[in-house]
């Protein structure tokens, strides 16, 4: 349940089950220890075992119901919500107060039930006084108990709500990235068709196709947050069959994808992205174009996906655009520190671009 601004005792749950489960096991421990210190008593000054172990239940249920309404008396009062300073003194107050309800009871069934003093020596002021003494210490070892429960239930439900705002936040930075990412590849697409009608209408027509296909697959993606390497790769294939239709002759690609990566669950676009990154920022900025190889494989749990392509990672002082920042966000945002998106030269004349993240099968969770 989440805590609002009038968050108090009343908006956490009242812990019912696991609350009477320590009231009757705390007292019943309580009159357990009772019962037991009868056998140090002198034999002259021992009661019936019988009434004695009425007594005791009853002062016991008596603790019960006390304690009961003072906890009832607290969060009504909204104690829990009060600074120290504020809460001590009634706290304080309701523990005095509660023991000496229990010492009257315990006075009223060792009166009542037990009869092992006159009641002339049962009202002499040490007798009244002591079990008072026991019962103030008693009551403070359980509200010091109750606060402290209390107090690590309170900051465990404060973990899970900053746990759950930080899940719906991450959300809505995963969808304003995803925004962003699907119009920038969907302008790269249009700008390759716009040139081509004029050009080749036939063509043309074939790449509306293809580029029906990548719509398809943007927008189905777009509803999920992993789709398989199979799928990712298709799609892939489509995006740089129409981008081969802009380059002609001038781009080359090569693949090496392993068959036991199919069913890896990848994030969408993922792949597309780095390939984008690749064609961009590489193979149109050389005259003579280059070529991609694109290689998927799985190395100690990790599914890496290696875009190397022709070009000089010096030309640009980042070599990236904002699809390649987009992916590292949304990695840090699924994966954490458990996937990463590296750029870098791999020769002369060479760059790869690597994404690496946790295998995850499809039915499996992460």
């Amino acid at each position: 349940m989440p805590i609002t601004d009038q968050s108090s005792a009343e908006n956490i749950p009242p812990m019912n089950k696991a609350y009477w489960a320590c009231q009757v096991t705390g007292w019943s421990a309580f009159m357990l220890f009772q019962v037991l210190g009868l056998n140090f008593a002198k034999p002259a000054e021992r009661p019936p075992m019988i009434r004695y172990v009425t007594a005791v239940a009853l002062l016991c249920l008596g603790g019960i119901v006390v304690t009961h309404f003072i906890r009832l008396h607290m969060r009504r009062r909204r104690w829990m919500e009060m600074p120290l300073r504020q809460a001590w003194p009634r706290l304080a107050g309701s523990v005095v107060t509660g023991a000496a309800m229990l010492a009257g009871i315990n006075l009223m069934v060792a009166g009542l039930i037990v009869h092992t003093h006159p009641a002339r020596e049962i009202l002499r002021p040490q007798n009244l006084i002591l079990p008072w003494v026991n019962f103030f210490f008693l009551l403070t070892f359980w509200m010091a108990l109750y606060l402290a429960i209390h107090g690590f239930r309170r900051r465990r439900l404060a973990e899970v709500q900053t746990l759950l705002l930080e899940l719906v936040a991450q959300e809505a930075q995963l969808r304003g990235l995803r925004a962003q990412l699907n119009p920038h590849f969907l302008f790269n697409c249009l700008n390759s068709l716009r040139e081509l009608i004029v050009e080749d209408p036939g063509r043309a027509q074939t790449m509306v196709t293809q580029l029906s296909g990548l719509l398809r697959y943007s927008l189905q993606s777009g509803q999920t947050e992993q789709v398989s390497m199979q799928e990712e790769a298709q799609a892939v294939k489509d995006y740089l069959a129409l981008e081969a239709i802009r380059f002609e002759e001038r781009l080359q690609v090569r693949w090496d994808i392993d068959s036991e990566v199919n069913n890896i669950q990848v994030p969408p676009m993922l792949l597309q992205t780095l390939v984008e990154n690749a064609l961009k920022h590489g193979i149109a900025r050389l005259p003579q174009g280059g070529e991609i190889s694109i290689q998927v494989r799985v190395r100690d749990s990790q599914l890496e996906l290696e875009v190397v392509n022709s070009g000089d990672l010096a030309e640009q002082p980042t070599g990236e655009g904002i699809g390649l920042r987009n992916a590292r966000a949304r990695l840090q945002l699924l994966y954490g520190d458990r996937a990463k998106i590296t750029l870098e030269p791999a020769g002369p004349g060479k760059v790869r671009a690597l994404g690496t993240i946790p295998v995850t099968r499809a039915g499996a969770g992460q």
